[in-house]
């Protein structure tokens, strides 16, 4: 009997590995996004954040109350299958609670990479690349930044901001700063004396060509690792400044604010109060923390060669 050859099925997953492959070859970004997408650990990651992402942005389709709601005669009540992670103090539906205070701690440490990593990739590059008096004028001003505890710097924008979520964001977005510009003008130093960016001096391109087309696409890589760590960072400094009556105000649910009110209960058994929000914030930071494992993985030489 003649050889009929591949089948269909067969000839459409190899147009598409092959599709795929030219992809890879012809976009980093998409060639780093693939390998953290076939990392183990990345998959972990993008699962977690990917439920925790839906439930912030649909969180008044998905949150059984909203979080004002208080419930007749459901003060601090155990977990059951009504109340999932149980009721507060004042009768109020946990686990919608918990919902709307994830898309809070999400939207802050957004902001806050949003904040500090351009403005603090932008003095990093251009410390490295120009040199001279400008890296020395940059770099003591990064370095007056991270003399001061961090802890210290947000109360004092906070005390000038006033406190809110949006003044969390910004306070965290600048203390974020330094961090950023301190790594882009390591990885700026590095590149910028290989043949590539010689290269492109020769052909006449100017600083701004030569940073945006072609050093920064090699300096990203550790950047997008320090953003996660960053978010991660962000998630609890959010939760801790609420613990301190220093983000959001009551009744907008945080994961700070639940810890905060959860602390006067422990003590008669109230165990699911603080349990909870922890276990989601632990869940958060895991998951950050394997984003972050996965992105150095993928942009990790050893691994691209392969």
């Amino acid at each position: 009997m003649a050889d009929l050859g591949p089948t269909q099925p067969v000839l459409q997953r190899e147009r598409f590995r092959l599709r795929i492959l030219t992809w890879r070859q012809q976009s980093q970004w998409f060639d780093v996004s693939y390998r953290v997408a076939r990392e183990r650990r990345g998959q972990i990651a993008i699962v977690i954040l990917g439920i925790f992402v839906v439930a912030a942005i649909f969180a008044d389709q998905i949150a059984p109350y909203h979080y004002e709601t208080q419930l007749r005669g459901s003060r601090l009540l155990a977990p059951s299958w009504s109340h999932p992670f149980g009721t507060d103090e004042v009768s109020r539906d946990l686990l919608s609670r918990m919902i709307y205070g994830l898309r809070i701690s999400l939207l802050v440490s957004l902001g806050a990479v949003a904040i500090g990593l351009p403005i603090g990739v932008a003095i990093g590059y251009t410390a490295g690349y120009i040199g001279r008096w400008v890296d020395a004028v940059l770099m003591r001003l990064v370095d007056t930044m991270l003399a001061f505890p961090g802890i210290l710097v947000a109360l004092v924008i906070l005390t000038v901001l006033g406190t809110g979520t949006r003044e969390v964001a910004i306070t965290l977005g600048i203390g974020a700063i330094p961090i950023f510009g301190r790594l882009a003008r390591g990885q700026m130093l590095q590149e910028k004396e290989r043949d590539y960016v010689m290269a492109a001096r020769t052909l006449g391109s100017g600083p701004v060509r030569i940073i945006m087309r072609h050093v920064a696409i090699n300096t990203l890589p550790p950047i997008m690792i320090q953003a996660a760590l960053v978010m991660a960072f962000a998630v609890i400094a959010e939760a801790s400044l609420s613990f301190l009556g220093l983000g959001a105000s009551p009744p907008t649910p945080t994961i700070g604010l639940i810890l905060n009110a959860a602390r006067e209960f422990l003590i008669i058994g109230a165990w699911w109060f603080a349990l909870m929000p922890i276990a989601a914030l632990a869940l958060m930071l895991i998951a950050l923390n394997f984003l972050a494992d996965a992105i150095l993985e993928a942009t990790s030489p050893y691994v691209r060669n392969k």
